[in-house]
């Protein structure tokens, strides 16, 4: 047996033991009728308290955007006067895009992010999943997207993914602590390691990435395992 696979069946073995009854885990709906909201959700996620971007998420809706794909977000921009005015008035969060003096905001970087799709003529979540469904880690959208502002690591891009129904999981430093833990491992994981193991400990447990994804993540913050 290689050591991956001893690390793919001693995390088995952990959630097994402390994520509890698989009956209980539940698969995060995101947002099946709206790109817009997907874009927005991916890159407010990181270094934030969830609670600020549920908050983003509503405003957004209140303003009648549950349905928007691509374009119509571009263009939420362009009728607000840009960047910092959208994330004043529309978002009400004007968070930075990295702890950087000067760093632009998260809401520069989902103006480009929203850009670059109707550059790749891509509106809709059927669209994104039509473009990297047969190859998620190798694609356009995949190439462009760690090339925005601070998404190099490509957390947020596979948390868009996630967001559009695909199979994918998202790497983030709760992710990474639950399996450090998990292996008892005291260097850090790539994150590409980190999406090999919670696919292949998925695939053993018969659940989706997606959903192992979800229910690590609400273990690693803290929360009800079930929402």
């Amino acid at each position: 047996m290689t050591s991956a696979q001893r690390d793919v069946d001693a995390l088995v073995d952990f959630c097994k033991k402390n994520l509890g009854e698989q009956e209980i885990w539940s698969t995060p709906e995101g947002y099946p009728d709206s790109l817009a909201l997907c874009i927005i959700d991916a890159i407010y996620s990181t270094g934030s308290h969830y609670t600020s971007v549920t908050n983003v998420i509503a405003r957004y809706r209140e303003a009648g955007g549950s349905k928007d794909g691509a374009s119509a977000l571009l263009r939420s921009f362009e009728e607000a006067g840009g960047p910092r005015p959208w994330a004043e008035t529309v978002a009400q969060n004007v968070k930075p895009a990295n702890t950087r003096p000067g760093a632009p905001l998260k809401a520069d970087v989902i103006r480009d992010a929203a850009q670059l799709m109707v550059d790749l003529e891509i509106d809709t979540v059927a669209d994104l999943d039509a473009e990297v469904g047969k190859s998620p880690q190798d694609n356009r959208v995949h190439t462009r997207w760690k090339k925005l502002t601070s998404q190099r690591s490509g957390v947020t891009y596979n948390y868009l993914l996630i967001l559009a129904g695909q199979p994918s999981v998202k790497p983030d430093r709760m992710v990474l602590r639950f399996l450090a833990d998990a292996l008892d491992r005291e260097d850090s994981l790539s994150t590409t390691e980190a999406v090999d193991l919670i696919s292949a400990a998925a695939e053993k447990l018969e659940v989706s990435p997606r959903t192992l994804d979800h229910v690590v993540w609400r273990y690693a913050s803290g929360r009800e395992l079930t929402d």
